[in-house]
């Protein structure tokens, strides 16, 4: 009898023992899936998030860095990462957005802009490129969203291209070197000309003031067409 009812708890202990292990089993799955499907709702989130800025229609396209534009001198000087002027947000690329500086003073051409978003800009404001009579400098990459065109899509996928008009520069050049500019950006993004914007299509500012003023934007896009075709 005593050997029966010792086989017979031993029976018992095996059971509960297997059933322990069924019962912690069952709970690790249900943790695994839990943190399986948290992990999901994030990605979900996160992939939301980014698709609401970057329609799948287009695929992301890496910056370019040129040295020159048919002739014109590039210089990459890249401003440092900010939450306000260089977010660093990826995107793609839709716009060509023309605008002009609006500073008359003499001297002050692409560097002295460059300069200026590098180390003294305590504003929001921020462009991609910055074009006078004799070069050209490059502050944030084309493909991270720049805040220029006072308008969300205008921002996000627009590359903010401004021209110099100081009073001692020549401006007719200015506008033909950005022209170059916007002919390379064509051709490196696969891009045509309607994606050529001024700032006035965004926000309605009149800008670029005055190539606006004096009725050039059909002959700004007919440069551009002119050396795409070269």
């Amino acid at each position: 009898m005593q050997k029966k009812d010792y086989r017979k708890r031993n029976d018992n202990r095996i059971i509960i023992a297997f059933l322990l292990i069924i019962i912690m089993t069952l709970l690790i799955v249900v943790l695994a899936l839990r943190q399986e499907d948290e992990s999901k709702k994030v990605a979900f989130v996160f992939h939301s998030t980014i698709l609401d800025y970057y329609p799948i229609e287009s695929p992301f396209k890496e910056s370019v860095s040129p040295d020159d534009v048919y002739g014109v001198p590039v210089h990459q000087q890249i401003i440092d990462a900010n939450p306000d002027t260089r977010p660093m947000t990826k995107r793609i690329i839709k716009y060509l957005v023309i605008h002009e500086t609006d500073n008359f003073a003499a001297g002050v051409g692409a560097k002295n802009h460059a300069n200026y978003l590098s180390y003294n800009n305590t504003s929001t404001n921020s462009w991609h490129y910055t074009v006078d009579d004799h070069e050209i400098y490059h502050h944030i990459p084309d493909d991270e969203v720049a805040h220029h065109a006072g308008d969300k899509e205008g921002n996000m996928y627009g590359i903010g291209i401004e021209l110099c008009v100081n009073r001692d520069g020549n401006f007719n050049k200015t506008f033909d070197n950005a022209a170059k500019l916007v002919a390379y950006l064509i051709k490196a993004y696969d891009l045509d000309i309607d994606a050529i914007k001024v700032h006035r299509d965004f926000n309605g500012k009149d800008c670029p003031h005055k190539i606006l003023a004096s009725n050039r934007l059909d002959e700004f896009k007919d440069k551009v067409k002119s050396y795409v075709n070269t």
